[in-house]
């Protein structure tokens, strides 16, 4: 059975011819880049900071970036002047990519692209180096190849990250092994730039910030629709902890919008169209989720990160899953009971040997040097023509 409408096949057909006869009267453009970010979702994550500093560094670089047709008006006016853009999976983006020297994306692409060996570079910087949930050929066998197969190289932040890819995208390639750019600024943990961002989200600097950031569920009937615990009582728990106002900062998937805060109202700041998801992890305090791996950023900057699954064996059983979390150095709860119990017993000394023992669990090589790393394989292939080492 296929596994797309008989629709889809025929789009990129025609998608693929539009390839093959563009690159082919049009031939490749030495300084052309083309970037996505979550489908064309977002100006944001690992592609975003690899494209800014490109164009730092070397401003000749033409930068394209692509956005899906319901975004494509929005994010045409964040982007910089200097970028181009083009409506995502559309004919004009068909063509970018048949005349661009090198591609950027942190999300699968499309089945319809072909790669011109040797004179073309296509760079993974996926967004999650260190997934809980599986992901790509682990989670599904589909019935066409991933281009991800193909790759000239993806970004590594950690040895998990080197061997999830391997299966997950059956990829035999070499890495950038320096990290994942997104979290350079992290690493760097600028308290002025964390204050910036806290007074920009209206945040008093002596005020505790809780960031909650629940994933999604594979069925529509697993979504939650409310706050997983109470979290009342969980900011409460936290003031009594520490004796001290907190708010929490509450960012829905891109798939699971829609929970209810009516019960915490004006104890919550909703960030879930927030851009950038590495400034909230710099402003917040703690962090709490279900699966998502933005709590493994987060732990960078030994700042304690906690993880509220009641529902692990439905979640394990719908999705599938790289390893225990409850037989990891992860702080995890069941209960909202477990939960206040985990932020009682948080000290300074524990948060800092959690952290270093997560780090060493997943095999962190976090350089802070990510971004300019890609730039430098970016700009070391633009500009000329010729065969280079892929």
């Amino acid at each position: 059975m296929a596994e797309y409408p008989l629709t889809y096949y025929l789009a990129n057909v025609v998608r693929r011819t539009v390839l093959f006869i563009t690159r082919t009267t049009k031939g490749i453009d030495p300084d052309k880049v083309v970037f996505s970010c979550f489908g064309g979702r977002s100006y944001g994550d690992n592609t975003r900071i690899i494209s800014e500093r490109l164009h730092e560094r070397c401003p000749k670089a033409k930068i394209i970036w692509q956005f899906s047709k319901d975004n494509l008006a929005r994010l045409s006016k964040e982007v910089p002047d200097y970028v181009k853009c083009v409506e995502y999976r559309s004919l004009d983006a068909v063509r970018e990519f048949a005349t661009a020297r090198v591609w950027v994306d942190n999300f699968a692409k499309g089945h319809y692209l072909r790669l011109a060996k040797g004179r073309q570079y296509y760079i993974q910087t996926w967004h999650g180096d260190r997934a809980i949930k599986k992901i790509g050929y682990d989670e599904q066998k589909p019935s066409q190849r991933r281009l991800e197969e193909k790759c000239s190289r993806i970004t590594t932040a950690s040895t998990f990250g080197e061997k999830m890819y391997r299966t997950a995208f059956a990829y035999k390639g070499e890495y950038i092994k320096a990290g994942s750019p997104r979290n350079d600024p992290l690493v760097a943990n600028d308290p002025a730039g964390r204050a910036r961002i806290r007074k920009a989200l209206g945040i008093d600097g002596d005020t505790g910030l809780l960031l909650y950031a629940p994933t999604y569920r594979e069925k529509k009937e697993m979504i939650p629709r409310e706050v997983q615990m109470d979290l009342g009582r969980t900011l409460d728990c936290l003031e009594k902890k520490t004796g001290k106002v907190w708010k929490c900062l509450f960012r829905a998937h891109y798939l699971s919008a829609g929970i209810d805060l009516a019960a915490v109202k004006g104890r919550t700041v909703d960030v879930t169209a927030y851009p950038d998801m590495t400034e909230l992890l710099l402003a917040a305090d703690m962090v709490l989720t279900d699966y998502s791996s933005c709590a493994l950023d987060f732990i960078i900057m030994d700042r304690p990160a906690l993880f509220y699954i009641p529902d692990w064996d439905n979640y394990v059983a719908t999705r599938g899953v790289y390893f225990d979390i409850r037989k990891s150095p992860l702080m995890t709860a069941d209960t909202q009971e477990q939960l206040e119990a985990l932020i009682g017993g948080l000290t300074e000394a524990q948060v800092a040997k959690n952290c270093a023992d997560i780090r060493e669990y997943f095999g962190y090589y976090e350089t802070g040097r990510a971004t300019d790393a890609v730039c430098d394989y970016i700009i070391e292939r633009l500009g000329n023509l010729d065969r280079l080492p892929e």
